[in-house]
């Protein structure tokens, strides 16, 4: 029997166009997405990205299938570089390439998570429990770090946030779908209680 309700949010989420029947479409949908998600802050410096959004899409796209789905720190590091050198902006208005990329590399792995039975159908499922949690002023703010902002994050405040998620993760085990998860379970976790 279909579910309806189901169908309906994966259709809503990925919108109608989306072929859910074809893995490489849902995939380039997730990355569109974590794009826009991205762009919350990136849209007031896009005009100074040093490549368009489908060069950044595509390089991301190829960067997480080599990678064979699994999660890595090093994907955020080369993914930065199509943002800018290191910053857009100056004084207080600036981001980092680091920022954006953390955001757009963590918000594609939780989609990847969130429609793994749409993408990996004639494969296995990837180890979800390396992977990160996504950085956002919510998720900042839960953690009580001052000063720290999701946009204009450095790599060493990054590490600094995700050590301390991991630690908290640790004081309250999460149940067993979330335990699979590394660092991303915190995002789930917040999310169902904001």
């Amino acid at each position: 029997m279909k579910d309806w309700k189901k169908d309906f949010l994966e259709s809503f989420v990925l919108g109608p166009s989306t072929n859910k029947q074809c893995p490489e479409e849902v995939v380039k949908r997730c990355i569109e997405l974590a794009y826009s998600d991205m762009m919350t802050a990136g849209r007031y410096y896009s005009a100074s990205f040093l490549h368009t959004k489908d060069e950044i899409c595509f390089a991301a796209n190829k960067a997480v299938y080599e990678s064979n789905y699994v999660f890595s720190r090093e994907t955020i590091k080369d993914i930065s570089s199509l943002f800018c050198d290191e910053i857009i902006g100056n004084g207080n208005r600036y981001v980092t390439g680091f920022g954006l990329a953390q955001k757009l590399i963590n918000i594609t792995y939780k989609y990847l998570y969130v429609f793994s039975d749409m993408i990996f159908t004639d494969r296995p499922v990837p180890d979800f429990s390396v992977c990160d949690c996504p950085l956002d002023s919510i998720i900042i703010k839960k953690l009580s770090i001052k000063d720290c902002f999701w946009s204009k994050i450095t790599e060493q405040q990054y590490l600094e946030c995700q050590a301390k998620i991991t630690e908290l993760l640790k004081e309250n085990s999460p149940d067993s779908e979330l335990s699979k998860l590394g660092n991303l379970a915190y995002d789930f976790i917040n999310w169902k209680s904001t």
